[in-house]
């Protein structure tokens, strides 16, 4: 069974993979991983990169918090980017799927809708939170400013979008005990 495990940056979706991994012994597959490894030089996406923005370029490498500051800032910019870096990120994720042993893999990514890797999912899971939360999480852990995370909040698909879209639904604005029970009745549901 392959889930695919969706929501916005904030909302504890590594929280909920580290769960699966640990107690369900789940293949975690992390599209923003991917996306990273495949940004490396002598990968072909890294080399498109490159020519795109030559300005990250530091010291043979992608800079990545100057690419992520021009196109959380520059709409365009971002479009740019994924037209370079989803196709790539989507054919790694379909490797690593088809080579995968275990009976349960989760795949998460931001923008799971309509990447084209929806279609590698027997379920989608949409984890939710609420703004407040998600705000302080980022700004806790990661040390973002709140117009950062706002901004980078805003880039990204809304709840209702993800909601529309989703199988199952986690409430993850409360206890992770909350959360570990919503997840185990699922996956009861779904024999795994």
């Amino acid at each position: 069974m392959v889930i695919g495990l969706m929501g916005g940056v904030g909302c504890g979706k590594s929280t909920i993979l580290g769960y699966l991994e640990k107690t369900y012994h789940a293949c975690i597959i992390e599209a923003d991983k991917v996306a990273k490894e495949i940004m490396n030089p002598g990968n072909e996406v890294y080399d498109e990169v490159a020519k795109a923005f030559p300005e990250v370029i530091r010291n043979g490498y992608i800079d990545r918090n100057i690419l992520a500051d021009i196109v959380f800032r520059y709409e365009e910019k971002l479009t740019k980017l994924n037209a370079i870096t989803h196709p790539g990120t989507i054919k790694e994720i379909s490797n690593m799927i088809a080579k995968a042993e275990n009976n349960l893999i989760v795949l998460e990514s931001a923008i799971l809708i309509d990447s084209g890797l929806e279609k590698y999912c027997d379920e989608l899971w949409f984890v939710y939170c609420d703004l407040e939360t998600r705000i302080k999480r980022l700004m806790n852990n990661r040390g973002y400013s709140r117009e950062k995370c706002i901004r980078i909040i805003n880039n990204q698909p809304a709840d209702e979008e993800y909601n529309a879209c989703a199988d199952e639904y986690i409430d993850n604005s409360s206890s992770q005990d909350k959360t570990r029970e919503q997840i185990d009745m699922i996956l009861r549901k779904n024999d795994c």
